[in-house]
């Protein structure tokens, strides 16, 4: 009698523990769905970034020049403090934005499926691929022109989707500009700094690459201090997210 008492009770705290396993599995799953976190790691940043040579003045796809600039920089990073001017008030900049020479290539920063080709407001476009057609993510490269991509086509990290954008290229001329974000659908919208997600494939590299473009753009400009190297990670002058 006493086994068989003692064999009962142990099916019953199995049945027990099982049903508790089973009704965590879906609050997990839920967690991981609804996480802040974006589901795609960058392969890429869009453009080629590599160490300055004085030979040929470039640093990967940046051309080094001593034109004058709207903030001196050919790089401007997440969260860069941009002043008040007559098209706007004072805000951050919620996407890294690269000064680049008219026709550079700009490329995907993640495999995925491209969901949207806006056209903006200053008649360039933006080429956002996300994880599937349905996600909240969007993966971002902003100021483009002559996009090869359409909505459905799938594309992998470092393929050319289209070229920087000659947008505001009469203050800068022979130049163009791209942003790359990644952007999380709410209510606000809101971008988060890429450089928090990059691959492990390119995350070293990559740092390493920004921290030596600053210091050969401040001695190439004689400015030193304009770019902040200390901050973690490089890149991103702020963790938080940014509206819009």
């Amino acid at each position: 009698m006493l086994r068989r008492v003692l064999a009962f009770t142990g099916f019953l705290l199995l049945l027990i523990i099982g049903g508790i396993v089973l009704l965590k599995l879906p609050n997990q799953e839920a967690r991981q769905t609804n996480s802040d976190e974006p589901p795609l790691l960058l392969k890429g940043i869009g453009i080629t970034l590599a160490g300055y040579d004085p030979a040929t003045n470039k640093a990967g796809d940046f051309v080094f020049t001593k034109q004058k600039l709207q903030f001196d920089r050919i790089w401007m990073d997440y969260g860069f403090s941009i002043p008040a001017s007559s098209a706007g008030a004072a805000k951050r900049n919620p996407q890294p934005t690269f000064i680049l020479p008219l026709g550079t290539k700009v490329r995907a920063l993640v495999d995925g499926i491209v969901v949207d080709v806006p056209k903006l407001y200053s008649g360039d476009y933006s080429v956002m691929v996300a994880p599937d057609m349905k996600s909240r993510w969007r993966y971002e490269t902003e100021h483009v022109i002559n996009p090869v991509v359409k909505i459905g086509d799938r594309v992998v990290a470092g393929q050319v989707v289209a070229e920087v954008s000659d947008y505001d290229s009469r203050n800068t001329p022979g130049f163009g500009l791209v942003e790359i974000g990644i952007l999380k659908g709410g209510t606000p919208p809101q971008h988060l700094c890429p450089f928090q997600y990059l691959d492990p494939s390119i995350k070293v590299d990559t740092q390493r690459n920004i921290r030596a473009f600053y210091r050969a753009w401040e001695q190439y400009r004689g400015q030193p201090g304009l770019y902040e190297e200390t901050v973690e990670p490089v890149g991103c002058l702020t963790t938080e997210a940014i509206d819009g």
